[in-house]
């Protein structure tokens, strides 16, 4: 049921809400868009000040839940259904709670039962109370709604499984305390209990040599794992574009929190994400990490987009456990500054496509990491990891712009990889397996030689690429491990030894996200398994799985001799590597 406005208020203003699904998700904290509007016979009045008012209800209807005993599935398999996405929510609690118990983690995991209602800021409301003590509305034709909230956000709970939800949002003149608008009317469908996705786990990686000569510490202490994930950005998820997929699914409030879910039951020391939209991140990913003990540091694109309700932006986010790691330093990496002296050199009739090709709004971000001193790690020097992320730039119609930006980035961290440092590169390439940015990373080489359809303006022959001849994948690595079962293999391409996917939707399915590491100061230890594609139906988003890609991760031990780490002391770099690689 769409908006509703009654018959009294102003008639030369309009309150306009909008939700971003009309199908409420247990769990999932609905953020109602509002803006107060001109009737068209009235455009030349200004809008007065005004505050917004909120009230949600929940519709009363006879139930066929036990509430007396506390059952809120209607059979077996509906409860066995729910588990798995409601242990998710004691991990939540859990880490919610720690904050107040003086980081005594045990404490926090002896802590059983808590309600997903506990992550989100409390309700005015107390959830589950009597109804008679709750304001109630009656309809004309008897219907009956609870008053459960009245804040602008509400997260529907247990008792709204089933039921329909109403906002009620009016917007009154400061100084008069009298409506300027009709009051807005919104009823939503059902409140739906979300399905849970299957969990994954890691493989171990069995190998009967590794770098001869290097001596991998077995201490659990120089262990640890990365994860990489493009978690599409909600200005990009649209239902045009995923049309397969249902509307609650693609609400941005459903898929960030579904995705939260994911991430904290992966329990990785190091996220790289792509695709972290501005207001996504600040609002809901940051502060929930942070709940989980972990850092971050955030570079946005360089152009933002217009959105229905405001400009934005989206970019890349590294989190780290604070616990494990401190930040040494950060680099960040626009490339359309590191093209630019390259379009300036272009002859006149050239720059504007130039212009257009290269100067394009990606970044990466670089993140040297100390391992934190602890009781149990051993005295001297703590070992250091460079960690990039990057998302490199999508159209397939530019391979000179991928090829670019990848060169930009790996001649910058070369400098870095010189001085012993273990390095990681993470993201999404959006380049395929054997393609040429792919080739650069893991082998050093080209697998084409670019010509004038590929390279029109001659970027091949300016750019000096460097290459860091000891990175390899992490997924290709494992596929050449000891004793991979075939039911991993099958989910590999035998030619490039990567994924057969990391990304797949109804136009496309690929490998476009990786994870290299140096082989020689980095052991790969265990994976995170891949997924079946034929377990995944029509494509990427779904109400399981909230991106169109898969997460990556690795857990890696560190093999350089504890004497090297002293080499290491010499970053920070001033200038910036990327200053120095422009300069040679």
């Amino acid at each position: 049921m769409g908006p509703q406005e009654s018959e009294t208020g102003s008639d030369k203003f309009r309150l306009l809400v909008k939700l971003s699904s009309n199908t409420p998700v247990f769990g999932c904290r609905m953020f109602p868009i509002v803006r107060v509007s001109r009737h068209l016979s009235f455009l030349q009045l200004e809008v007065p000040p005004h505050e917004l008012t909120f009230s949600w209800y929940r519709e009363q209807t006879s139930s066929s839940f036990d509430r007396d005993k506390g059952s809120y599935h209607c059979s077996n398999s509906c409860y066995v259904d729910a588990w798995e996405k409601h242990k998710v929510y004691h991990r939540y609690a859990a880490e919610t709670v720690s904050e107040t118990l003086s980081n005594n983690q045990q404490e926090v995991r002896n802590i059983k039962s808590y309600g997903p209602d506990k992550y989100w800021p409390e309700s005015d409301f107390v959830v589950g109370s009597s109804s008679d003590k709750n304001e109630k509305v009656m309809e004309p034709d008897g219907k009956i709604w609870i008053k459960v909230g009245s804040s602008k956000s509400y997260a529907p709970t247990e008792h709204d499984i089933g039921h329909r939800l109403r906002l009620e949002c009016a917007a009154v003149d400061c100084s008069m305390g009298t409506n300027i608008t009709p009051v807005n009317i919104t009823v939503t469908d059902p409140v739906i209990y979300p399905p849970a996705h299957p969990p994954r786990s890691t493989i171990k990686c069995v190998w009967k040599s590794w770098n001869p000569g290097l001596e991998a510490h077995s201490s659990s202490d120089l262990t640890f794992s990365v994860l990489s994930y493009n978690i599409l950005a909600g200005i990009y998820a649209t239902g045009n574009r995923y049309s397969y997929c249902p509307e609650w699914a693609l609400s941005w409030e459903y898929r960030m929190q579904n995705i939260i879910n994911e991430i904290i039951e992966y329990d990785a020391d190091i996220l790289c994400l792509q695709e972290v939209q501005r207001d996504h991140f600040e609002d809901l990913l940051k502060p929930a990490l942070a709940k989980c003990g972990y850092s971050v540091l955030y570079k946005t694109k360089t152009k933002e987009v217009y959105t229905p309700n405001q400009y934005t932006i989206d970019g890349c986010a590294t989190f780290y456990r604070r616990d494990k790691f401190k930040e040494i330093v950060k680099y960040e990496l626009e490339y359309d500054k590191s093209a630019l002296p390259f379009v300036e050199k272009l002859e006149p009739e050239l720059k504007k496509d130039g212009r257009f090709r290269l100067l394009k709004d990606n970044v990466a971000l670089v993140v040297i990491l100390e391992r934190v001193k602890n009781e149990g790690s051993f005295d001297g020097n703590q070992p250091r990891i460079c960690v990039a992320n990057t998302h490199i730039h999508a159209s397939e119609k530019f391979p000179d712009v991928k090829w670019f930006q990848v060169v930009s980035l790996i001649n910058g961290l070369g400098t870095i990889a010189n001085s012993k440092i273990p390095l990681l590169i993470c993201g999404d390439l959006n380049s395929l397996p054997l393609s040429n940015p792919h080739s650069f990373i893991s082998k050093g080489i080209l697998q084409s030689v670019p010509n004038k359809e590929t390279d029109p303006l001659g970027v091949y022959q300016y750019l000096r690429p460097r290459p860091i001849y000891k990175l390899k994948s992490a997924y290709a690595c494992f596929f050449q491990s000891d004793g991979i079962e075939e039911q991993q293999r099958r989910k590999m391409d035998s030619e490039t030894m990567e994924p057969i996917f990391t990304n797949f939707t109804s136009e496309f399915t690929g490998t476009l996200d990786y994870i290299f590491f140096t082989v020689n100061s980095l052991r790969l230890e265990s994976v995170l398994e891949l997924l079946d594609k034929e377990a995944l139906g029509s494509g990427l988003p779904s109400p399981q799985w909230s991106s169109d890609h898969i997460a990556l991760m690795g857990s890696f031990t560190f093999t350089l001799e504890r004497s090297s780490y002293q080499g290491q002391r010499l970053l920070p770099y001033l200038p910036s590597p990327w200053r120095t690689a422009a300069a040679q």
